[in-house]
């Protein structure tokens, strides 16, 4: 039986990325990256990287994209801290997910991409990786790399693991090949005690699940990606009374939004500013079109190397760069999440409230429910409806200083009372790498 599962998988799975593969062709194209380092999403890696690895490494650490990837980096920071010799190889599938991934600057950290899920492809990277145990981020369960490290005897654990309950039925609805697959991970860190139950029904087994925390609180207390702002943040010309209304990680239609409720709050609120970051920066320069159609004058990040002498002070500054919204969030007045009013799906808000600002997210939650919910409960943040809601909400908060400081300092109180959560992983992850005989740290310590 399981001798068929992998082959109707692997059968499904090639006629499936013939159907897909063009149009994650197009889109890589139209990032300019279509062949880079494309051998290596087929498993074939250079022999630099082959001398590196040498005879193996502890950990194999496969995250997706930018996300995922912090969360590695926040994990391999605190291994190192219990035992600075240990050998990973950290994986990514997008370029921006690798850029992060590459932050970590030391002999130990082999940063690659990951192979796509064909047999043949994730088999090469296990005989040239050979790992101790194998490490999956958050929701990533692929078949082929779950079934090759069982072949070979290596554990796997799943950390921060999350399912959305729309996840959690698709696994319910196809468990005649779903629960035999999930049942071979090892350990599962679930992020609080509402993932337990969604977990256990989705096919993990029971005694597999502990509750770690959300690592998604020490990535926001990470350091590594505060960005250094004030020298171009001066170019504007915006002064430190004025009120700044931040949309982070918006996407397409929600600057629209924005836009329209700034222009109607700008009346009262003459000192208002506008400051958009589209989850994707390439966006910059379509959003700046959208601003110009609303009249509004507005400025791209990218573009900004000088002082804007002409006089002419821009109502939105958005925001086309990586790695800057994290460090943009303590200027906000104001803090509105995209991804969450008109996509579904949400983006992550932990980074604003680590900085103690007030937060105003949308209905669409859903990759973050668990968390919205508690700060919700909690007097941590406020969930509108709808376009109109949310223009009430932010000239409520505009309006009085005591409420959305009241606010701001329960969403960071809330994030406090969660770190820790890399730690107590890392500290699970270690004493499993120090049961299992012939640990790659242990030979070189």
């Amino acid at each position: 039986m399981d001798f068929l599962r992998q082959l109707g998988y692997n059968v499904l799975f090639f006629f499936g990325f013939l159907l897909t593969g063009p149009y994650y062709a197009w889109r890589l194209w139209r990032r300019g990256k279509l062949w880079h380092m494309s051998g290596q999403r087929l498993g074939f890696y250079p022999q630099k990287m082959k001398d590196r690895i040498g005879s193996g490494v502890d950990l194999w650490i496969h995250a997706v994209s930018v996300g995922e990837a912090m969360m590695a980096v926040v994990l391999i920071k605190e291994l190192r801290e219990q035992h600075p010799e240990i050998k990973v190889v950290l994986s990514t599938t997008t370029s921006t997910g690798r850029k992060v991934a590459e932050t970590i600057k030391d002999e130990r950290t082999i940063v690659l991409y990951n192979p796509t899920d064909f047999l043949w492809a994730v088999s090469r990277a296990f005989e040239m990786i050979r790992p101790k145990l194998l490490i999956l981020v958050e929701a990533e369960i692929w078949p082929n790399y779950i079934w090759c490290a069982q072949r070979r005897e290596i554990p796997v654990y799943l950390i921060n693991a999350r399912l959305s309950k729309r996840t959690e039925s698709r696994y319910r609805k196809f468990s005649f090949f779903c629960k035999p697959v999930l049942q071979l991970v090892d350990l599962v860190f679930a992020q609080d005690e509402s993932d337990v139950s969604r977990l256990e029904g989705a096919g993990f087994s029971p005694e597999s699940i502990f509750v770690s925390g959300s690592l998604k609180y020490d990535v926001a207390e990470d350091s590594y990606s505060e960005a250094p702002i004030e020298t171009w943040w001066s170019y504007m010309g915006w002064n430190p009374t004025d009120l700044i209304l931040l949309a982070g990680s918006t996407h397409s239609g929600e600057e629209e939004v924005l836009g329209r409720i700034f222009k109607n709050l700008k009346t009262e609120f003459p000192h208002l500013k506008l400051l958009l970051a589209p989850r994707h920066a390439e966006r910059g320069e379509s959003v700046q079109g959208e601003m110009t159609t609303l009249g509004l004058k507005s400025v791209l990040r990218g573009s900004m190397t000088q002082a804007l002498y002409n006089g002419s002070v821009p109502e939105v500054l958005i925001l086309n760069s990586t790695g800057e919204l994290k460090s943009v969030y303590a200027k906000a007045t104001v803090v509105f999440v995209g991804k969450s009013l008109l996509s579904k799906g949400g983006q992550n808000f932990i980074e604003a409230a680590r900085v103690g600002v007030p937060i105003v997210v949308g209905p669409h939650m859903q990759n973050f429910e668990n968390i919205t919910q508690y700060f919700r409960e909690q007097g941590g943040i406020l969930q509108i409806q709808n376009e109109r809601e949310l223009e009430t909400q932010i000239r409520s908060l505009l309006q009085e200083i005591d409420h959305r400081t009241a606010l701001g300092e329960q969403g960071r109180k809330l994030y406090l009372e969660n770190l820790g959560a890399a730690k107590r992983t890392a500290r699970a992850i270690h004493q499993s790498l120090q049961a299992r005989k012939g640990c790659v740290m242990e030979g070189q310590s």
